[in-house]
């Protein structure tokens, strides 16, 4: 076996079939690990971009929260005058039905008013129950049930309160029979197409069905 002297190793041999021997080398390789170089640090520049970037990103998200804070406010205020006009229209309605129902009992007391002076009789330029004409009649009765001062003449009375159409009259509405421009007759309607009214000399208070379509309608 072959000696190694400082380090070099001698050849060895190796016996081959014919007996003679071949001398072979051991080469020795000499290993060493690789280690991946560092990454460069990055440089101001890119630092300060970097955190422009997260500041702009962060920005934008502020903006995109108060975005959907301001669209929150604003479906909240509209679903509030959503509300608020709904509950305006209620009021009207509430008054509307409140005022009709007013009218409805201030109707109802003039009609019973003026059933109490049936059979009166009837005397130009009366005013009281003693005798009645047509608007004084008007004039007492209303008074009477409802504290309401009218003027003493039809024409004049007839421009008191609201028109309303022949369609829509109520107990209590004022019925003023007109010849061209000028009234020349009162009565109370009643209610079922009649009147409560004084007619003419000779007669007395009574009720009558309309006997004609020439007439207007006040509601006081």
């Amino acid at each position: 076996m072959a000696a190694s002297v400082l380090g070099v190793v001698a050849p060895a041999t190796v016996a081959t079939a014919s007996g003679s021997t071949t001398p072979t080398t051991t080469s020795t390789t000499s290993t060493t690990s690789s280690t991946p170089a560092p990454a460069p640090a990055p440089t101001a520049a890119q630092l300060a971009a970097k955190k422009k970037a997260a500041d702009a990103k962060k920005r934008a998200a502020i903006a995109k929260k108060k975005a959907a804070e301001k669209k929150k406010r604003a479906a909240v205020a509209k679903k509030k005058r959503i509300l608020k006009k709904k509950r305006a229209a209620i009021a009207k309605k509430k008054r509307i039905l409140k005022k009709k129902r007013a009218a409805a009992a201030r109707g109802k007391k003039i009609v019973r008013q003026a059933s109490k002076y049936k059979g009166t009789p009837y005397v130009w330029g009366g005013t009281s129950p003693r005798g009645f004409d047509c608007s004084g009649y008007v004039q007492y009765v209303v008074k009477k049930s409802i504290k309401k001062k009218l003027p003493r003449v039809a024409g004049a009375q007839m421009k008191k309160g609201k028109s309303v159409s022949k369609g829509s009259k109520k107990k209590g509405d004022l019925i003023g029979f007109y010849s061209g421009s000028g009234y020349y007759h009162i009565a109370i309607y009643a209610g079922d197409g009649k009147v409560w009214h004084a007619p003419r000399p000779g007669k007395s208070v009574k009720k009558e069905k309309l006997w004609t379509s020439k007439y207007k309608v006040r509601r006081l």
